[in-house]
C-alpha cells in the first residue's frame, strides 16, 4: 500500500508540475501581462492624441488662418481683431512700382480695421461639423498727400460690411460659403472716400488643415462673385469700356501656409495670392497681388482665450500681407492685425 501511495504522489507531481515552476510561470505571466498593459496604454494614448488632432476643424481660411485650429470640443467660436496699415505705392500693368496717385501729385493711404465674429456649430461630431456664423467689420481709410501741403481726405470710421457664412467640414477638409453685405457710406462730393467698392458679394470656397501636434499645413481657395454696384463706374469718375460688364467682376484668393507649434506658441506664415479677374485698380482690366503674412499665436494655459498677431491687414475681401509682387493693384506696405479668439487651439 505504501508503494502505491508513493507512485500516486510522484505521478501527481509529474502531471501538475512543481510549486516553484508554478511561481516562476506566474511571475512570467504577470510580467508579460504588465508589459502588454503598458504597450496597450502607449497605443491607446497615441490613438487619443491622433483623434484629438483629427477632431480639429477650421473656419474660412482666407481670414482665419492666424487663429490656429478651431477646436471641435468648443461648438462656439468668437474672435475680435484690430488692424492698422498703410500703402504708398501701386503696381502698374507691367508690375512696376509707382507712387500712389493722389490729387495732382502722390500720396499715401492709412487703413484702420476693427472686426468681430462668431461661429456656432449646429452639428458637432468627431468626424463631421456644420456651422453657421457672421462677422462685422468697421473700417476707416485716410488719404494724405506726400509733399503737397498736407492735404487729406478720409472716410468715416463706420460699418464696412457684414459677412454671413456657413461651413461644412470633415476631419481635415471642408467647404464654405456666404454673403457679404456692403454697409459702407456712399461717396459724396464733400467726402468722396469710401472703404468699399459699393458692392455686395457672394463667397464660396474650400479649405484644408492637416492635423499634427507639432506643425500645421493649411490652405484654401475662395471665389468672390461681386454683385451689382450701388454706384456705377461712371458715377465713380470712370467709363465702362465697350464690351465690358462691370456686374461680372470676380476675385479669386488662394491661401497656403504652414506653422510650427511649440509649448504655448504657434509661429507660421501664409502665402496669399489675389487675382481680380475683370476690374483691377484702374477699374477696367484685371489685377493680381502676392503677399506673405507671418503670424504668431499664443495660447496661455491659464486663460480661456488665444492671442495672435499677423503681418497683414484686411482690405475689403481679403488680407494683404507684405507684398512680393503684383500688377494693376496696390503694393501692400507695413501693417499688422492683433486680436484674441475663443474656441481655437
Amino acid at each position: 500500500m505504501l508503494n502505491l501511495a508513493l507512485v500516486a504522489l510522484l505521478s501527481g507531481s509529474l502531471l501538475t508540475g512543481s510549486t516553484d515552476d508554478d511561481c516562476k510561470k506566474e511571475r512570467t505571466c504577470d510580467k508579460e501581462q504588465t508589459q502588454a498593459t503598458v504597450e496597450f496604454s502607449d497605443v491607446e494614448r497615441s490613438i487619443i492624441i491622433t483623434e484629438r488632432s483629427l477632431d480639429d476643424e477650421r473656419s474660412i481660411v482666407n481670414d482665419t488662418y492666424a487663429f490656429g485650429r478651431s477646436a471641435r470640443s468648443s461648438p462656439i467660436k468668437l474672435w475680435l481683431e484690430y488692424a492698422m496699415g498703410g500703402v504708398d505705392n501701386i503696381y502698374d500693368q507691367s508690375g512696376n512700382e509707382l507712387p500712389l496717385p493722389f490729387g495732382a501729385g502722390t500720396g499715401e493711404v492709412n487703413a484702420t480695421r476693427l472686426s468681430g465674429g462668431l461661429q456656432f456649430n449646429v452639428v458637432n461630431t468627431s468626424s463631421f461639423a456644420f456651422g453657421v456664423g457672421g462677422e462685422v467689420t468697421v473700417a476707416k481709410d485716410k488719404f494724405e498727400s506726400v509733399g503737397g501741403g498736407g492735404a487729406s481726405v478720409e472716410s468715416s470710421f463706420g460699418l464696412q460690411n457684414v459677412k454671413i457664412f456657413g461651413s461644412v467640414r470633415g476631419r481635415v477638409a471642408g467647404i464654405h460659403g456666404g454673403y457679404i453685405l456692403d454697409l459702407a457710406d456712399d461717396p459724396t462730393e464733400s467726402n468722396p472716400v469710401t472703404t468699399t467698392d459699393m458692392r455686395d458679394a457672394i463667397v464660396v470656397g474650400a479649405d484644408f488643415d492637416y492635423p499634427s501636434e507639432r506643425y500645421r499645413l493649411f490652405g484654401g481657395v475662395d471665389a468672390y462673385l461681386l454683385q451689382d454696384p450701388d454706384v456705377s463706374t461712371s458715377e465713380r469718375g470712370g467709363e465702362t469700356p465697350a464690351g465690358a460688364d462691370e456686374d461680372d467682376t470676380r476675385i479669386m484668393i488662394a491661401t497656403m501656409g504652414a506653422g510650427l507649434r511649440f509649448a504655448v506658441f504657434e509661429l507660421g506664415a501664409a502665402l496669399i495670392i489675389r487675382a481680380q479677374l475683370d476690374q483691377g485698380l484702374d477699374g477696367f482690366s484685371g489685377g493680381h497681388h502676392g503677399s506673405i503674412a507671418p503670424y504668431l499665436k499664443v495660447s496661455p494655459a491659464s486663460l480661456p482665450v488665444s492671442l495672435f498677431v499677423k503681418g497683414a491687414v484686411l482690405s475689403e475681401y481679403t488680407d494683404y500681407g507684405y507684398a512680393i509682387g503684383g500688377g494693376n493693384d496696390i503694393q501692400a506696405g507695413l501693417g499688422f492685425t492683433a486680436g484674441l479668439t475663443v474656441g481655437f487651439e
